[in-house]
């Protein structure tokens, strides 16, 4: 098991497989869908809105968002986005959170640019609004504010801590969209950690259907492995995501099929306890479609 355990330690550091690793799906998966990017900057306690030039929502507010075009880089969609709607040069700072649209929810900051107040085809205007304003502005999206108070209280969390490293989108080619599942029990007897493997024809991360989840065990995203470039020929993606079990290994039983059951070796448990004990600010935070609608 020694090339698994270096498998799962490159995904744990938000790294791609080696390209000698044999690829497996463990289910057909979907061919590329489109993928869209929204940039929530502060400026001190104010955030970057821009006003909408499109007929159909002309005049409502919005985050700087857009469409990843072909042949085109996640990161790079963001940075392009977020110019051409509001004037401004960012970096991006981190990918916070991800929507199963899929949508890229990225913090950033301003390094930059000059704020557009003339109206073009992208924008109407671009302004720096306080959040309490922000909820009487006539929004596009329903979830604005909702992402807003997710990136701002990632910021506040990920600011106290000084090893926290960024994670962003690696650089890998995929054709298909895949979820690669990490899916973890802990043995009360012993506190030691376990993790599904699927057997044939070698040991590996279960690959999945992007749209299906264990959502209430979830703790959030390790790694998104994606590359646009060229344009048609692998713009797919793989999601890693990481999953608890809701009760004991002892409670689990036998798993059936090509499945098992494999016990952590101690470096790996080392990187798994850093991602349990903070999965708001060591993992990518993960929401289904309409997550913040109240039910």
């Amino acid at each position: 098991m020694d090339l698994l355990d270096t498998q799962i330690e490159t995904i744990f550091n938000g790294q791609p497989l080696s390209q000698d690793i044999p690829f497996v799906c463990d289910f057909e998966a979907y061919d590329s869908i489109s993928k869209s990017v929204f940039a929530v900057i502060f400026n001190d306690k104010n955030v970057l809105m821009i006003q909408e030039a499109h007929r159909k929502c002309r005049g409502q507010w919005a985050l700087p968002a857009g469409k990843v075009d072909p042949n085109e880089q996640i990161i790079d969609a963001i940075r392009r986005e977020v110019l051409e709607e509001s004037g401004l040069e960012i970096v991006a700072t981190d990918l916070v959170m991800i929507e199963t649209a899929p949508k890229f929810i990225y913090s950033g900051r301003v390094i930059g640019g000059q704020l557009k107040s003339v109206e073009d085809r992208e924008s109407i205007q671009a302004k720096w609004w306080s959040e309490s304003d922000i909820s009487s502005l006539n929004l596009r999206y329903n979830d604005t504010i909702d992402i807003i108070n997710v990136v701002r209280n990632y910021n506040r969390s990920v600011a106290a801590i000084p090893y926290h490293i960024s994670r962003f989108t690696a650089i890998w080619a995929h054709n298909r969209m895949l979820l690669r599942v990490v899916f973890t029990a802990k043995r009360d007897q012993n506190n030691s950690h376990y993790i599904v493997i699927s057997k044939p024809p070698s040991p590996h991360l279960p690959e999945i259907f992007i749209n299906q989840y264990p959502a209430d065990s979830l703790l959030g995203v390790l790694s998104v492995e994606h590359n646009g470039v060229p344009e048609h020929s692998h713009d797919g993606l793989c999601i890693t995501v990481l999953a608890r079990s809701r009760v004991p290994y002892e409670g689990v039983g036998r798993i059936c099929g090509d499945y098992e059951w494999m016990q952590m070796s101690p470096s790996l448990e080392a990187l798994l306890t850093r991602y349990l004990d903070s999965p708001n600010t060591e993992l990518i935070q993960w929401r289904p479609k309409d997550w913040n609608i109240r039910r």
